[in-house]
C-alpha cells in the first residue's frame, strides 16, 4: 500500500523564509575537516595570536576557522564587497617575432 502523503515528512522543515539576508550556510558544516595551508604575513599570525590570548588561550586555528566562517556567510549575505580587490590584468605585451619565425 502507498504511504499517504501528508505533508509532515520533515516535520523540522522551514515552512517561512527566515529574517531578510539570511542565507542556508548547512553546507559549510559537509564532510571532515581538513588541512589547508594559509599564508600570513607575520604581523597577521602576531595579531590572531593576540586575540585568542585576550580570549582566554583559544587557539589560532580555531579563530582562523570563525574568521573564514564568518568572512563567508557575510559574502554570501552581500554585505561583503570585493570588486575593489579585482582588477583584470593587464592584456600581455606582444612579442618579437623575427623574419622567418611563425
Amino acid at each position: 500500500m502507498a504511504k499517504k502523503q501528508t505533508g509532515l515528512d520533515d516535520i523540522f522543515k522551514r515552512t517561512e523564509p527566515g529574517p531578510a539576508g539570511q542565507v542556508d550556510i548547512s553546507d559549510l558544516d559537509r564532510g571532515v575537516i581538513r588541512s589547508t595551508g594559509v599564508g600570513l604575513r607575520e604581523g597577521e599570525i602576531a595579531a590572531v595570536d593576540a586575540i585568542g590570548e585576550a580570549l582566554g588561550g583559544i587557539s589560532r586555528n580555531a579563530l582562523i576557522r570563525f574568521a573564514v566562517r564568518d568572512f563567508l556567510i557575510r559574502y554570501r549575505t552581500g554585505q561583503v564587497d570585493l570588486s575593489d580587490y579585482i582588477k583584470e590584468p593587464e592584456p600581455p605585451k606582444p612579442k618579437l617575432r623575427f623574419q622567418g619565425q611563425e
